[in-house]
């Protein structure tokens, strides 16, 4: 089964790719993402010919559509872009079943899946520092307005009066266990609400710019409607901007456009894979 170890370290040379040109460009090549999945299907493929065991390549099969399900739920959701969507299938047809050298895993892509999420949250919460820094005038700017709104001062406050009620429990309570699990949620809720708040504030004060309709591409999010005559020509909730609406804008004469970027997310498969392949982090 070596053969699963130069499937793997294909798999992980095209996350270093992937993650290089997601960091520079914010985009994944199709060529990458289709390489993946054509290798992992021709790989599952001609093993199962060789072996006569399609239940290999029926897993493989049953890892694509588990992660189409998750990667089209995220992009419908505008969490991803099309490239992370694919590049997941790809992941999840090469890693349906559990490598040989990977012990104690029963579920592995499971365990992938996990690691990449855990690894995304981790990163994300990092890179949005990382952003509030290089923006930091306009980052305080719109952390002081959001925290002095009313919405957002009643969930301060409502969290502030829940953690007191909690607070007092933990003082009447003669349970170890019980104090742990009280402190853990007042922890929880505190930090919550104001980790909202920072993100909201990130997302509002950097990841949005305004850029020429000559330098828009395929798949960038446009963040709010284009209205030309009083007609709106682009809606905002639409997922992403196609060539078509390029030349539309182009036609009506329209200059630049507000365009919301994301924090690139490939990073993070590059990193739940290391995790789950090399270190055998999982859960399940």
């Amino acid at each position: 089964m070596y053969e699963e170890v130069i499937i793997s370290a294909i798999a992980i040379i095209s996350l270093i790719i992937a993650t290089i040109t997601d960091l520079k460009s914010r985009e994944v090549p199709d060529y990458l993402s289709y390489f993946l999945i054509i290798s992992g299907f021709t790989f599952r493929f001609f093993y199962s010919v060789l072996n006569n065991n399609w239940y290999y390549f029926l897993y493989g099969i049953i890892g694509f559509s588990i992660c189409f399900c998750i990667g089209l739920l995220l992009y419908l959701t505008k969490q991803w872009g099309g490239g992370d969507s694919k590049l997941l299938m790809g992941l999840g047809i090469i890693f349906a079943t559990k490598p040989f050298f990977v012990s104690d895993q029963n579920l592995f892509l499971l365990n992938l899946i996990l690691n990449i999420f855990v690894a995304g949250a981790l990163y994300g919460l990092f890179y949005a520092i990382y952003l509030a820094y290089k923006h930091r005038n306009n980052f305080i700017k719109e952390f002081k307005r959001l925290i002095n709104e009313d919405k957002i001062r009643f969930a301060r406050i409502f969290s502030f009066i829940i953690s007191i009620i909690l607070f007092g429990l933990i003082l009447i309570s003669n349970d170890i266990a019980t104090k742990i699990i009280l402190s853990g949620f007042i922890i929880f809720i505190l930090f919550y609400v104001h980790l909202w708040i920072f993100v909201r504030s990130v997302e509002n004060a950097c990841m949005f710019k305004i850029v020429p309709v000559s330098k828009l591409i395929e798949g960038d999010w446009v963040a709010d409607d284009i209205i030309v005559n009083k007609k709106i020509i682009y809606n905002k909730t639409k997922l992403f901007v196609e060539k078509k609406d390029i030349l539309m804008f182009i036609k009506y004469n329209v200059k630049k456009v507000k365009i919301k970027e994301g924090i690139p997310f490939v990073p993070s498969f590059l990193i739940g894979t290391l995790f789950s392949l090399i270190f055998r982090i999982g859960l399940f």
